[in-house]
């Protein structure tokens, strides 16, 4: 047996030192190959930067000689960065959604280098079929009249909103960036406020499946988009008329918005270290138009955006000509015609085997289901939303000094602890201090109702499994699942099937935050002493007389856990859904994110803590209390 494993040993010894020999073998000679430099580029999360990028970095590559890569974050993030020299080039500044842009530049704190490309549009778009109609969808025209944005007045009913009965919904921008204040003055000025909410949706993805979601479903929507997306290159939507455009009363959102110039940036490191580079990025330039048609043929055939990049230069040697000098431009026209994969793996570390799922197929399955079922999740939609709406109603009654002094006294009965009631009282207070109060109530709205729905859904559940070894096996990688995967994953279906707002907030936060209290539930059930359930059982009760009077008050202060750990996780998450439009601090921190103010974030992220302590100590000390009455 010892020789046997001697062998084994010896042969798996042999296969490791002649894969690294290969591997190395194979590898480019250090001293032969000059280590080319990385450039550093910004992907600030849009289709248009990231296909600019690969472009850009084709080009770099093939002509120059550089490697190079990307660096992903917000807008404002990415700017900062920009400035700090982490980041080295820019491709796609839109200038209007960074206020400091112009100081930054006049101040030499970045490198403009010239513009990308200046005839984009943007402002307030409906769906042509509410106009026309779509007599291929048996859509008629809802909304013939509607030309400008000054018409949106008489059709309020059109655009209703399900969290504001009464009002229609308007869709802005993305909360931080600088055309958000633009639009929302426009929605002022034109006295819209008067008949329609302005909604937020949080994130700039999160306002694409808005759009997305209600052209699919042949619903009114009217919302704040730009150009060039493949979205308007796709779907068929018109942009509102508005006044001519003036530069005096546009900040102001009393006429359209002008094209925003849309720069190439490097930062003054780079530029200083890189003129080869920084010579060939100033004569850069595109158009808008280029750049969605690029993007409709990346989204009809799913290219990736190293191939639509190729297949962009191959289509217009002519920008090839204008960007570059002719020695350049030859090695980059020679690199297109070469094979599409230079590189080759070692056979010993390529992969056997490639698995290929038709996503697209499933997106197609997933949305035409909540097409054809949209009643259903509507239902459940204005059901959910009507219950934060009274929660966030009664919250809204209760007099804040009246709340301050009730969690004060509540802490103050639980703890027996005089000094730390008066200091979350306190702490309670300069939320409102702050100006947060009203924010609170509506977080704390979505947490309440999560929390209540987590209950009604988490505790039958884990008395269910706590009962039965089967469904415990079945059940328990679920949970594992559920408790490991990204949160933001949660977003997804929630954003798909109820839209942007308070009930998909509550769906994804409820998903999230059950776990624990399934888990906590079956746990304090399943570790009760048998000889108490053989007692019970001894005295005649039944299985329900048995899990009611014995089994639950047993495993009690297990579960007040599993209601802290649910309430915990509900304050973590309920933050995060502020990207699909849930309103409240965690808007705020989300806000003071996108713009990098630091002060609002930390007064915004204080307050978040705060909320989040009190009901931590509040369910403790509940759980205490249950585990001293069964002593």
């Amino acid at each position: 047996m010892k020789n046997k494993n001697i062998v084994f040993y010896g042969i798996g010894v042999i296969l490791l030192f002649f894969a690294v020999f290969t591997k190395f073998r194979d590898a480019p000679d250090a001293q032969t190959e000059e280590k080319k430099e990385t450039a550093v580029f910004a992907d600030a999360g849009w289709d248009s930067v990231k296909l600019h990028n690969a472009i850009t970095g084709f080009i770099i590559s093939e002509a120059y000689g550089y490697d190079w890569t990307e660096v992903p974050g917000s807008t404002p993030v990415i700017h900062e960065g920009l400035i700090a020299g982490e980041i080295d080039i820019h491709t796609e500044v839109w200038t209007s959604l960074i206020p400091e842009y112009e100081n930054d530049v006049k101040r030499h704190r970045i490198k403009e280098l010239g513009i990308n490309y200046d005839d984009d549009r943007q402002g307030f778009y409906v769906p042509r079929y509410l106009i026309e109609g779509d007599s291929a969808r048996g859509i008629p025209a809802s909304a013939p009249d509607l030309k400008k944005v000054a018409d949106l007045k008489k059709y309020p009913h059109l655009f209703e909103d399900s969290e504001s009965p009464g009002k229609g919904r308007i869709y802005g921008a993305v909360p931080g960036w600088a055309v958000d204040n633009i639009m929302f003055k426009k929605y002022k000025y034109y006295k819209l406020d008067d008949d329609f909410i302005y909604f937020r949706p949080g994130s700039d993805a999160a306002l694409s499946a808005a759009l997305i979601s209600a052209y699919d479903k042949g619903l009114p929507i009217v919302s704040y988009y730009w150009e060039p997306t493949w979205l308007m290159g796709k779907y068929d939507f018109v942009l509102l008329e508005d006044e001519p455009y003036n530069a005096v009363d546009y900040a102001e959102g009393k006429t359209e918005l002008a094209a925003v110039p849309v720069t190439v940036c490097m930062s003054n490191a780079f530029y200083n270290n890189h003129p080869d580079l920084a010579a060939f990025f100033a004569r850069y330039k595109t158009s808008a138009a280029l750049t969605s048609q690029a993007l409709a043929y990346m989204q009809d055939t799913k290219a990736d955006y190293n191939e639509t990049a190729r297949r962009f230069l191959q289509e217009h040697p002519e920008l090839i000509e204008q960007w570059l000098d002719p020695d350049k431009g030859a090695k980059v026209t020679k690199a297109l015609k070469g094979n599409k994969h230079n590189n080759k793996k070692n056979r010993l570390y390529a992969f056997p085997l490639q698995i290929h799922i038709n996503k697209d197929s499933v997106d197609t399955a997933i949305r035409d289901f909540s097409i054809k079922h949209d009643g259903f999740f509507g239902g459940i939609r204005k059901g959910l939303t009507f219950f934060v709406n009274a929660i966030e109603f009664l919250l809204s009654c209760l007099p804040w000094w009246f709340t301050v002094i009730c969690v004060s006294y509540v802490l103050f009965k639980l703890r027996k602890k005089m000094l730390s009631s008066i200091v979350y009282g306190v702490l309670l207070f300069f939320i409102g201090a702050f100006g947060l109060w009203d924010m609170m109530n509506q977080t704390l709205a979505i947490v309440i109702a999560s929390v209540i729905v987590s209950l009604v859904v988490g505790f039958p559940l884990g008395i269910l499994i706590a009962g039965n070894n089967r469904a415990y096996a079945v059940i328990r990688p679920v949970l594992d699942t559920m408790q490991t995967m990204p949160v933001f994953v949660y977003l997804i279906p929630a954003l798909l099937f109820f839209g942007l707002g308070k009930a998909s907030a509550v769906i994804a936060t409820t998903i999230y935050a059950t776990v624990p209290m399934i888990r906590m539930t079956c746990h304090g059930l399943r570790r009760i002493d048998t000889e108490v359930l053989e007692a019970a059982k001894a005295f005649g009760s039944t299985k329900l007389q048995s899990l009611i009077k014995v089994q639950i008050p047993q495993a009690l202060p297990t579960i007040m856990a599993g209601i802290n750990q649910t309430i915990m996780m509900t304050m973590a998450m309920v933050v995060t859904t502020s990207m699909i439009g849930a309103r409240g601090l965690g808007m705020e921190v989300l806000i003071s994110v996108n713009r990098v103010e630091i002060g609002r974030g930390l007064i915004s992220g204080t307050a978040v803590v705060i909320v989040a302590i009190i009901l931590d100590r509040i369910t403790q000390a509940l759980a205490k209390h249950s585990e001293g009455d069964i002593r």
